[in-house]
């Protein structure tokens, strides 16, 4: 994945569509928009991925202590990296169902227009 921070700036855009006085300095948002998400991604990434190469040369060599401390802080990294997915998806919901920003309904036989170049499903 690269540019995750299109997430931030279409909040940002939904929200000046909408005319909203939303201030994305409080504490009522999951995304810090101070901060690269993409950069914050990639290292997250990285250090699961430092753990999960200590975990297979512990493996390797039959090292149970190091497989179980590689593991203990594997778990820590997905859980940061569950979290960073989370909070996109709070602010998501947010924006795209609160009483602030009116979007409109999506009609039920609605279809993504052709110019966009969306896959089909």
């Amino acid at each position: 994945m690269t540019d995750i921070n299109k997430i931030k700036n279409a909040v940002r855009m939904l929200a000046g569509l909408a005319e909203s006085n939303i201030d994305f300095a409080d504490d009522e948002w999951s995304i810090d928009y101070h901060l690269d998400l993409d950069k914050e991604l990639r290292d997250e990434l990285a250090k699961l991925q430092i753990e999960l190469d200590l975990l297979t040369n512990a493996l390797k060599e039959k090292d149970l202590v190091t497989a179980k401390y590689a593991l203990v802080m594997a778990r820590l990294f997905s859980l940061n990296l569950s979290n960073f997915f989370l909070n996109i998806f709070e602010d998501i919901e947010k924006v795209g169902w609160s009483e602030e920003i009116k979007l409109p309904a999506i009609p039920e036989d609605y279809q993504i227009p052709e110019h966009y170049n969306y896959p089909k499903k």
